[in-house]
């Protein structure tokens, strides 16, 4: 990745960091969408600087963080023109701030994963949506799915679905982003999130 743009959340005395984030990451998610291609790929990957994740060790409090800042990083300059995202960000222009498009420096300190996190937060949801299928019970799809229900203290931005239907328009879910440290990887392809397993961004 050689370009980059870096997005900061400015300080609001009424109004959450949580809050922005939610309308910063809904707004950049449709406009990755807008350029993705027939795979649902896009070629833009996001990184976050002042991200902290340190679980409880004894009684020291544990540090998870998203930060305030957001970088947008693309093989070309022109892919981030391309993307404009000054143009999708206009409603928040009071609460970001959005650097020119930059060269990655020279002297990154290394390369580093963001990836989606899914966790399977809701076991009588899941059982619903299985006693659909008509093979067992209520009791029965709910009793195994107590079983691989999964939590996770990771950072996330609450997200509400885009989806088309009336119903599901006003759905709101988490989006866990787990950060691991990574080698140079040699693909750049990333989710309409921003976010990949595979695919590293430089850290600087």
């Amino acid at each position: 990745m050689k370009f980059y743009q870096e997005i900061t959340l400015i300080d609001q005395a009424e109004i959450s960091p949580y809050f922005i984030w939610s309308k910063l990451y809904t707004q950049l998610h449709i406009a990755l969408a807008e350029i993705k291609d027939e795979s649902d790929k896009v070629s833009i990957g996001v990184s976050f600087p002042q991200y902290i994740f340190e679980e409880k060790v004894d009684n020291q409090k544990a540090k998870i963080n998203l930060g305030r800042k957001l970088r947008l990083f693309a093989q070309s300059e022109d892919d981030l023109k391309k993307l404009d995202i000054r143009r999708w960000l206009e409603r928040l222009e009071d609460y970001v701030h959005i650097t020119s498009i930059r060269e990655v420096p020279s002297d990154i300190k290394g390369y580093a994963i963001y990836k989606r996190k899914q966790v399977k937060t809701n076991a009588q949801r899941l059982a619903r949506h299985r006693v659909k299928r008509g093979d067992i019970g209520f009791d029965e799809a709910l009793a195994r799915y107590n079983i691989v229900v999964t939590i996770t203290n990771l950072p996330y931005v609450e997200m509400k679905s885009l989806s088309t239907s009336d119903q599901q328009s006003e759905k709101r879910f988490k989006l866990f982003i787990e950060k691991q440290p990574a080698e140079k990887s040699g693909t750049q392809v990333f989710s309409t999130y921003g976010l990949s397993s595979v695919s590293s961004i430089p850290e600087f």
